[in-house]
């Protein structure tokens, strides 16, 4: 089986992404790590959307990004290894995605330069 066929099984098995919001500018992650809620900086698109959106295409084409799996009130259980919070022009979260696993993580670190921004108890 060739790379381009082994992508397209892949990406022909998980379930699409909800549109990104239309006041997407910025992208930012946050995860638990040992019972501590961990917040990264702030990275902002250069092309804004177009830029986010190309970032969750490339992500969802190898597995790195899927639809949030937790409830939107905060209540339900989320089985994501970090989330990805899609940002407005204010800073406030208006969309977020779920980052599934360590090794998806440490792509979106890379890809996005994140950096630890604080660390609440």
């Amino acid at each position: 089986m060739t790379s381009t066929t082994i992508r397209e099984a892949v990406a022909s098995t998980l379930r699409p992404l909800p549109e990104l919001h239309p006041d997407a500018v910025a992208v930012t992650a946050f995860r638990g790590v040992n019972g501590v809620g961990r917040a990264y900086t702030i990275s902002e698109a250069p092309s804004g959307a177009r830029a986010i959106r190309a970032s969750l295409h490339r992500a969802r084409g190898i597995g790195f990004v899927k639809a949030t799996t937790h409830d939107r009130s905060g209540d339900g259980p989320c089985d994501c290894y970090a989330v990805l919070d899609i940002l407005d022009k204010n800073d406030e979260i208006v969309q977020d995605f779920c980052i599934p696993t360590a090794r998806a993580f440490r792509w979106w670190y890379r890809h996005l330069h994140l950096r630890v921004a604080s660390e609440d108890e």
